[in-house]
């Protein structure tokens, strides 16, 4: 009886590890999940242990992705309609960071005064190839802008490191390690992993790679483990070096970047916020309203990073503007979001509008849904929010409306 107890005891502890809200995706603890979570392992003996027995002169197993491709495979649990870990929803319901996968479906289209517009779907964001969940390659661009990975490449893995190999300033071939996107210690003599097992440096930019190594880390940011879905008072914090590593592909926007493309805003640790600008973005409330103030000001749709290489030092939870020393600075996610948004160049606002409350998608639109116009921006109500008068959110930190 005494041994029935323990093992119901057991069973409900392992439940509870994978089963409940809040909890971090368990799968990934301690770096890479188990193979048979991705892979249908074929030709193992199943008395034949092929990680410790190098004797045998069987042939060993063949590794099967479970899905057709990478990204199919990740998405295998990362789709899951109501998990806290699904980046792509049916309805653009996942408010997660990054954005929703599902803007990459949805193509808009609209008239005004006599003209047609169109916001394509494959304008929206990173175009990841999982053909069992209908996303295909960029039909726009065949490589990536600034750079030169290939488009028909491009999947989850070219980004996060499935194996968590990586560590933050080289490559481990001998140890899996703890992410560190939740503030999780490593044991001792365990090298830290990265933030959302983002490829460090020396990854080669996952199996469809391009020839591609990366030069620069992975960033230093911190999220909540208890909801993803991204707020004012519940979101990543940013420490230092998003641009850094999103130059890895995109190296011709980043600022001071040799050959850089031309008229692109400034991003990196050189584009620093100044006292003249921190204090816009502290005091901007919105079109019309400047009674803000420092400890209040953050906005989840105009992030920045605050310049520090520790991750202990970061606070998801802050609600603070950054300091006016000058050290906080703009980066590639400070306008735009990291998977797919509802807008083109995966926007984190509408970029090809004056006010936001013309924004597309919207009621009326071509291809739109019910919820698309308020899940665009994350539940928030825009025009409840801001005003029908609310300009652009360049406004944040340049203060011209």
């Amino acid at each position: 009886m005494k041994r029935f107890k323990i093992s119901v005891v057991a069973i409900i502890v392992l439940l509870s590890t994978f089963l409940l809200s809040g909890i971090t995706c368990a799968f990934h603890e301690g770096g890479e999940g188990y193979c048979e979570g991705c892979h249908t392992i074929l030709g193992s003996p199943s008395n034949q242990d092929w990680s410790t027995d190098e004797s045998s002169s069987a042939v060993p197993p063949t590794l099967i992705l479970k899905g057709s491709d990478p990204s199919s495979t990740c998405l295998r649990c990362h789709a899951e309609r109501s998990a806290d870990h699904s980046v792509l929803s049916n309805d653009g319901s996942r408010f997660t960071p990054g954005g929703d996968f599902y803007w990459l479906q949805k193509t808009f289209s609209w008239s005004m005064e006599g003209l047609s517009y169109l916001s394509r779907a494959d304008s929206h964001g990173h175009n990841i190839v999982a053909l069992d969940y209908g996303l295909n390659p960029d039909g726009r661009l065949s490589q990536a802008p600034g750079g030169s990975y290939h488009s028909a490449a491009l999947g989850c893995t070219s980004c996060h490191d499935p194996h968590a190999k990586t560590t933050g300033n080289g490559v481990d071939l001998g140890t899996t390690m703890v992410p560190s996107s939740y503030g999780e210690e490593p044991s001792t003599g365990t090298p830290p992993g990265t933030f959302r097992l983002l490829g460090g440096v020396g990854y080669a930019g996952g199996q469809l790679r391009s020839g591609v190594a990366f030069r620069s880390a992975a960033p230093i940011a911190e999220a909540s483990s208890f909801g993803w879905a991204e707020t004012d008072y519940n979101h990543t914090a940013y420490g230092s070096g998003m641009s850094e590593w999103c130059a890895n592909c995109h190296g011709g926007f980043l600022n001071g970047s040799t050959g850089g493309v031309a008229g692109k805003h400034p991003a990196g640790k050189g584009a620093k916020i100044s006292a003249e600008i921190s204090n816009n973005y502290n005091s901007y409330v919105g079109t019309g309203d400047v009674s803000g103030s420092q400890t209040s000001a953050y906005l989840s749709l105009v992030p920045f990073e605050v310049d520090t290489a520790s991750a202990s030092l970061l606070d998801p939870s802050s609600s603070s503007g950054p300091g006016s020393g000058g050290d906080a600075n703009v980066m590639c996610l400070t306008c735009h979001r990291a998977h797919a948004s509802a807008f083109p160049s995966m926007g984190r606002w509408d970029f090809e509008t004056s006010l936001m409350a013309e924004s597309h998608p919207k009621a009326g639109d071509g291809g739109a849904s019910g919820t698309d116009a308020l899940h665009s921006y994350y539940g928030r109500n825009m025009i409840a929010e801001f005003g029908e008068k609310q300009r652009q959110l360049c406004n944040k930190c340049h203060l011209k409306d």
